[in-house]
């Protein structure tokens, strides 16, 4: 689903500026004149939290984690089949293979792993250490595209390219793409040595989108307030892995005699990015899920619930130093216990133990989550059943708003 274009080549390379491309989702030509400009932002200081990973340690590809491609891709030009033969997990790695084998009526065949509708992420820094081909005709990519594409298309969902990287250079491509009045991108490179292993990220708060090779800066793109309509960048993302054959980027010449030749993805982590440096302590709270309703403790008579319009005395939690750097939550002299993770949450009990404990996890959009010691986050079910303490990730249910 890349919309790429030769003039990117150009455009990365040239100072920070706007460009426009000539392709569209489906190949028509669209342009734009809209004079636009982006300044670049400061880096915020942060702390981290891991709330998602896969570490390519199994066999086979987790489908718990990633979709498969399968087919011909119609876009960009591109010359490759993609199919699951070609994506395997070995030595602690993901290996995306392409080949000179003609399958579908394409004449290389390659794989294509989303993680769409199974982890969606909006905000945090997203990473992957990565070992790319250097071969003639190669066009590996660590990108997202918004999770509402089927609906509103391209680029209206918006798409970011963590990292590209075409044929042999030793350039590594990072952009923006958007709606405003048509088609526009955002972006700039860097070199590497695209053939070693590299750590390529993007820090995606609420006021920008920051790009990083082996932790060092190397552009910035402004996205506070929706500025120049940038308002998709708000929205949550799906990661996407691929190594495409020839295209518009790397163009339609491959070196056949390299092939078969394969992208290495060591880990994909994701952090959520705490601005805070320290939960409320000693403060009474509320806490609002995504569904817009409060969480109650319930007076301690059954599970806990997403569920209340709004904040009363159950709904009132008191923020108690746990030692180590953890909290618990105290609401009408009782304790909230994540249960283990085997049970819906309560608040129920008289003392504070490991169940009763829990990382403040601060995001970056403004919410905060709640990490049991079972090191698994609190739910609130977005208000359809009891709460839980047994994700292993951060999606818009384990986010909540304090005070709000």
């Amino acid at each position: 689903m890349r919309k790429k274009s030769l003039q990117l080549l150009a455009y990365v390379i040239a100072c920070l500026t706007f460009s426009t491309l000539t392709v569209s989702c489906k190949k028509e030509v669209h342009t734009s004149e809209t004079a636009v400009s982006i300044e670049a932002s400061s880096p915020k200081a942060v702390s981290y939290q891991l709330i998602w990973s896969d570490e390519f340690n199994g066999s086979s590809v987790n489908t718990a984690n990633w979709n498969i491609d399968n087919g011909n891709p119609n876009v960009n030009n591109e010359l490759e089949y993609y199919q699951a033969d070609n994506a395997a997990v070995t030595g602690g790695n993901l290996v995306i293979t392409a080949r000179q084998q003609s399958v579908g009526g394409q004449p290389y065949t390659s794989a294509k792993l989303t993680s769409y509708g199974k982890y969606t992420p909006t905000y945090g820094r997203i990473e992957a250490r990565m070992k790319l081909p250097m071969v003639q005709g190669t066009w590996p990519a660590f990108w997202m595209l918004g999770t509402n594409i089927g609906s509103v298309g391209w680029p209206q969902c918006g798409e970011i390219d963590i990292m590209e990287h075409v044929n042999t250079s030793t350039s590594i491509l990072g952009t923006m793409h958007w709606n405003a009045g048509g088609h526009v991108q955002y972006g700039s490179s860097t070199t590497t040595t695209p053939g070693d292993f590299h750590v390529y990220a993007v820090e995606w708060d609420n006021s920008s989108i920051r790009w990083y090779v082996d932790n060092t800066l190397y552009v910035t793109g402004n996205i506070a307030n929706n500025i120049n309509n940038t308002g998709a960048f708000h929205l949550p993302f799906f990661i996407i892995l691929n190594l495409a054959v020839g295209g518009d980027l790397p163009g339609s010449t491959v070196n056949n005699g390299a092939l078969p030749t394969s992208m290495y993805v060591d880990y994909v982590r994701v952090y959520s990015m705490n601005t805070t440096s320290a939960p409320p302590i000693g403060q009474t709270i509320t806490l609002k899920g995504s569904n817009g309703l409060y969480v109650s403790g319930e007076d301690g008579t059954q599970a806990m619930t997403c569920t209340r319009t709004t904040a009363q005395a159950w709904e009132q939690f008191l923020v108690v130093d746990a030692g180590n750097g953890k909290i618990a939550l105290q609401s009408m002299n009782q304790y909230v216990s994540s249960e283990n993770g085997v049970n819906p949450i309560t608040c129920n009990r008289t003392t504070i133990g490991g169940w009763e404990q829990f990382n403040w996890v601060s995001n970056s959009d403004g919410t905060i989550s709640l990490q049991g010691n079972n090191g698994l986050f609190v739910s609130s079910e977005n208000g359809t059943q009891a709460m839980t303490c047994n994700r292993t990730a951060v999606d818009a249910w384990e986010k909540f708003s304090v005070n709000q």
